[in-house]
């Protein structure tokens, strides 16, 4: 009999280990009042020049050799949105002011769920510091602030990494 309990744990271990049950795990990062997942070969960057950043993390892989600028990468910014507008007119002002740019492309729109949060989700390509990025940009509002989470790749890698986006945008959370 013990015997069989063997044999059926190991059949029942490659089993759960062959259906993709088990998770490669992932890093969290918690600070700033946000928390998030993201994969596991991603690492934290540490010279982000965006405006209005908390934090950045990215494929170090993907790192541009002659600058070092990483090229798969989420920003996450905080911003606080005037009490005069809504978090869909922040939203709609700024792809306004984007549309200006004639590197600016608009490839879809949408309203989406994050956590129990109602927030945009906008997909375009730009050109940024000379390089065509594809992005894909999540909007949420909480206790006043804006919560934009900018997942960014070159334009061949930008499909390829949507399993890497939905990983942050999926579990962030705003405390």
């Amino acid at each position: 009999m013990k015997k069989y309990a063997v044999l059926l744990t190991a059949v029942l271990a490659v089993v759960v280990f062959s259906s993709g049950c088990v998770s490669q795990g992932n890093n969290t990062y918690n600070f700033n009042g946000i928390s998030f997942n993201y994969s596991s070969n991603w690492q934290e960057i540490s010279n982000i020049k965006t405006q209005d950043a908390l934090v950045g993390v990215g494929d170090p892989d993907s790192a541009d050799k002659p600058t070092n600028n990483v090229n798969t990468l989420v920003i996450v910014q905080k911003v606080p949105v005037s009490s005069n507008f809504t978090l869909k007119q922040f939203y709609d002002d700024t792809y306004a002011k984007y549309a200006q740019d004639s590197t600016f492309q608009t490839i879809s729109n949408k309203t989406i769920k994050v956590n129990g949060l109602t927030g945009y989700e906008n997909v375009h390509k730009i050109m940024v510091n000379g390089v065509l990025k594809e992005e894909r940009v999540v909007w949420l509002e909480k206790n006043g602030n804006a919560y934009v989470i900018l997942c960014g790749a070159l334009i061949g890698d930008f499909d390829g990494q949507q399993s890497n986006f939905n990983i942050v945008i999926n579990s962030f959370k705003v405390q």
